[in-house]
């Protein structure tokens, strides 16, 4: 019987199995007795993933590839990041055919562990989209389009590498067979035919491209097929859709612009197309457009209103907005915010699972877990699995046109905006002036559409890079003593300690979100009605500035922000139940009549009928470093450190942990532990089911060589 003196125990005899695997593995001793010693690991409990890559090691040994296959890639659903799964996988699919693939896990290994790579397949499989798959794997995933290394043919099939580059006037590699994969344009309005692409294909190849994220473009994508001539759109009556379309014209000196010829039952003329910008057409009849050079008919915006669906559903993601700060006088320090959702839902006690944008933003999107989305490992662009239905493939589903018009570039070769047919990316920082004008402008020509819109704004999030300007009123106004930064360590932004331009910086940046997201609410109140919307405002993490005992999990760093107005939102309320990030799906969900996925993690709160949580669990799980987690219930939290690294596959021994039981008010603080049987037994059993797929059992696999 547990008695919840002992928080974690491994399975000793299962670890002592894997090691012996594993010495007869790297010893090449693939006999009757490892096959006996991989059944006992199989039956005393040990990993089944670590024992698929175990199987998959003996049966390409012994030449059954096909088999190796299936072996490997059961392992990889479970622990993608692993890397013994993409060295297992690159065997397997070597031998059986496959070589894109085995290329793409061989660029991986050589990505994380600075391997080289070899090009030992046919010369048939090196094409455009292979080269763009390796330039992807080899890169890191969070600056969509741009990537570090640039991988292309040359005119005679070779294979050519640029140090960095990025993907501009061509498709995404693409993600799934059942739709249309993103092209990628530059995003202009009103301005001149071509000049920002000109500017993006002057600068695409040039030393120092993604390092300068294209000059901080902003890249148009959308989900797209392209037409080499002519096309029919054939719609019923009475029907009508507004069709983004871009062109693929030569830029020239003089300015010839590409002409689209658009013929209907009741018209028939022509209109100029800019190369890889969006050009917009209404179209309340079939169609054929035609052209004389190839161009690009992008997903189509279907007008007209359901009263199964709201005409505007908008999630506005403010980076890094911390409750905990602007909670203690919300009124003061957003005050057109304020206004706004002080007729809907604020929730006080709301607390991201995750640390940082590039883990949290998945779980939002999802409804899931950081270990649970695998999206952690920011140096491998590693695919969101296509069993897990994002929030906007659910809202396309249901008929909406889902739009990312502020975004930045880590959720796309991740697979997280997948559900989105239009994503407007700025790869380093979208301002909240920039997104509100944009929306506005897109509201205003497609208001007969129901919509799912997402902002991410960046305006309040501090940087860890003085590569990175201050905004120019904090510097015109900082004392020389509080301007002067040179000689700062450069650490990662949820590390970064207070100082008064960071201070500065912040409510600077919170004071120009609240005055761009008003103008945008006042639109929203003019033109539309409460009962057609719904307006969720949050962020995917806190700030770590204003502590001055850095703790990667602390209520500053997860006390995150969410509220809530429209239709079926509680009027008025100010909740402080808890709740956490992975909440806003099924919450949503439930307001919107859309499914939810068994696998999803999150809750619906009470305040919507729904049974709430007891915990909101907040952990880091990141690559070289020691877990963290905060599991924080109604009066207290369990803190808790491993001893030894987060893997690169994102798991980690439990064993020696070490953790504490704090009042809420008193997280880690010395002297205000507090130990009791009832506070053990509440916490122990619900932790340890949170982390037991994050526990590797004290079993790690060593890197990968060159073989």
């Amino acid at each position: 019987m547990d008695d919840f003196t002992v928080f974690w125990q491994n399975n000793e005899r299962a670890r002592a199995l894997f090691y012996d695997l594993l010495a007869r593995a790297q010893r090449e001793e693939y006999d009757d007795d490892f096959l006996a010693r991989l059944a006992a690991y199989r039956e005393a409990g040990g990993d089944a993933a670590h024992a698929d890559i175990f199987a998959a090691e003996y049966l390409l040994y012994e030449g059954d590839a096909e088999t190796a296959c299936i072996c490997a890639e059961r392992a990889y659903r479970v622990c993608p990041l692993e890397p013994c799964v993409w060295q297992a996988l690159e065997h397997a699919y070597n031998a059986t055919g496959h070589y894109a693939e085995a290329l793409v896990m061989q660029c991986r290994r050589g990505n994380l562990f600075e391997l080289s790579f070899s090009l030992s397949c046919p010369c048939h499989v090196l094409t455009e989209d292979v080269c763009a798959r390796m330039s992807i794997a080899l890169g890191l995933p969070i600056r969509a389009p741009l990537c570090t290394h640039r991988l292309s043919l040359d005119e005679n099939g070779e294979l050519r590498r640029s140090r960095a580059g990025m993907f501009m006037g061509e498709f995404l590699p693409q993600d799934a067979a059942d739709r249309p994969p993103y092209y990628v344009g530059v995003y202009t309005e009103q301005g001149l035919f071509g000049a920002k692409t000109w500017q993006a294909e002057a600068v695409r190849t040039e030393p120092g491209c993604a390092v300068f994220g294209g000059g901080d473009m902003v890249f148009d994508l959308m989900r797209a097929r392209r037409v080499s001539s002519a096309v029919t759109i054939d719609l019923e009556t009475p029907s009508e859709i507004i069709l983004p379309i871009m062109g693929t014209g030569k830029l020239q000196v003089p300015i010839i612009p590409q002409q689209l010829r658009v013929k209907t039952a009741s018209v028939d003329g022509e209109a100029w197309i800019s190369p890889a910008t969006t050009n917009y057409f209404r179209l309340t009849e079939s169609a054929v457009l035609s052209s004389n050079a190839a161009f690009i008919v992008g997903t189509p915006i279907r007008v007209g209103h359901s009263p199964t669906r709201k005409k505007l559903v908008l999630n506005i993601l403010v980076d890094a907005l911390p409750w905990k700060i602007i909670g203690q006088d919300f009124a003061a320090s957003m005050p057109l915010t304020h206004r706004f959702f002080q007729k809907g839902t604020i929730f006080t006690q709301h607390f991201s699972a995750a640390e940082h944008t590039y883990s949290s933003i998945p779980n939002i999107e999802t409804g899931m877990y950081v270990h649970h989305t695998q999206i952690f490992q920011d140096k491998i662009a590693y695919a969101l699995d296509q069993n897990i239905i994002t929030f906007a493939e659910r809202m396309r589903d249901a008929g909406y046109a889902t739009s990312v018009l502020a975004g930045e570039g880590a959720g796309i070769y991740t697979g997280v905006m997948r559900g989105y047919d239009r994503i407007l990316v700025q790869p380093f920082f979208y301002q909240a002036y920039d997104a509100v004008a944009c929306t506005i402008r897109h509201l205003t020509g497609t208001d007969d559409a129901d919509q799912l819109i997402f902002l991410h704004t960046a305006d309040v999030h501090p940087s860890g890079q003085p590569a990175f300007q201050f905004p120019a009123a904090v510097q015109a106004r900082l004392p020389l003593t509080q301007r002067l930064t040179v000689g700062e360590d450069i650490v990662p932004s949820p590390y970064l300690p207070p100082s008064p331009a960071r201070h500065a910086s912040f409510w600077q940046g919170v004071a120009d979100t609240d005055r761009a997201l008003g103008m945008l609410f006042s639109y929203l109140e003019e033109h539309y009605a409460p009962e057609d919307y719904i307006v969720s405002l949050y962020s995917d993490h806190g700030v770590s500035i204003f502590q001055s005992h850095q703790y990667i999990v602390s209520e500053d760093s997860t006390n995150a922000t969410w509220m809530m107005r429209g239709a079926g939102v509680p009027e008025g309320i100010i909740a402080d139940e808890l709740t956490s990030t992975v909440d806003l799906y099924p919450t949503l969900a439930h307001l919107l009549d859309i499914p939810v996925g068994d696998n999803v993690d999150g809750v619906l709160p009470k305040i919507f009928g729904g049974t709430g949580r007891e915990i909101a669990f907040s952990n880091s799980i990141f690559p070289g470093k020691p877990y963290f987690l905060a599991a924080r219930a109604r009066s207290h939290t369990l803190c808790l450190e491993t001893e030894d690294a987060v893997g690169m596959d994102g798991t980690v021994d439990f064993a020696g942990a070490k953790l504490g039981i704090y009042p809420r008010a008193h997280e880690l603080e010395e002297g205000y532990a507090v130990d009791s049987p009832e506070l053990r037994a509440f916490f122990y059993p619900r932790v340890r089911e949170f982390v037991q797929e994050i526990g590797n059992n004290g079993e790690v696999f060593p890197p990968p060589t060159e073989k």
